[in-house]
């Protein structure tokens, strides 16, 4: 029950900090192991392998935010029938390796950006709600893809395990930074 509380009290920080995305990198990130884009057991194997403080972050998030499977994979097939099983209510946008080839080509091609302003396209595409980098928060194990979400205007946290989720027990900064955890390596 106060894990739930936890959980859920985070979700309120982001929603009242303005914020409208959650994007989470798969490999490393909502999973535990690394994929390389090419995981050849079964989506149930799979599902085991999935942390369990990010599935509980996803299904706390997904009614109430947009939440995004930002990733480098080329497996989107398999994170999309995933997040299904996760979060079978709520439609959770996978951006992988070749879905963001419809992005303007202006748009910095560093890191995740090209993932996080294609969902961005969607989302107002979808509902005339137009949503900008300062209102996505990224969370990838990658600290160079976080301090480029970050350097372009979007909040993020380097995910070193669970217990980096932390930094999220707390209101969410007035502008975008990248968000800090007492966690180290796992």
């Amino acid at each position: 029950y106060q894990r739930r509380v936890r959980v859920q009290k985070r979700v309120q920080h982001l929603i009242e900090g303005g914020l409208k995305v959650l994007a989470l990198d798969f490999d490393l990130t909502i999973c535990s192991i690394h994929t390389r884009g090419v995981y050849m057991g079964t989506e149930e194997d799979l599902k085991n392998l999935l942390h369990p403080d990010m599935v509980e972050l996803i299904q706390a998030a997904s009614p109430r935010l947009q939440v995004a499977v930002t990733t480098f994979s080329r497996q989107t097939k398999l994170i999309s029938n995933l997040m299904k099983c996760i979060s079978p209510k709520n439609t959770i946008m996978v951006r992988g390796d070749f879905s963001c080839e419809t992005v303007n080509k202006a748009i910095i091609n560093e890191g995740k950006q090209t993932h996080l302003h294609s969902v961005l396209e969607e989302l107002d595409e979808r509902s005339g709600e137009q949503c900008t980098l300062d209102q996505v928060l990224l969370i990838d194990d990658q600290g160079d893809n976080v301090r480029t979400a970050v350097s372009n205007g979007s909040y993020g946290l380097v995910f070193h395990g669970p217990n980096c989720l932390s930094a999220l027990d707390n209101p969410i900064p007035d502008q975008p930074e990248l968000l800090s955890c007492e966690c180290h390596a796992n």
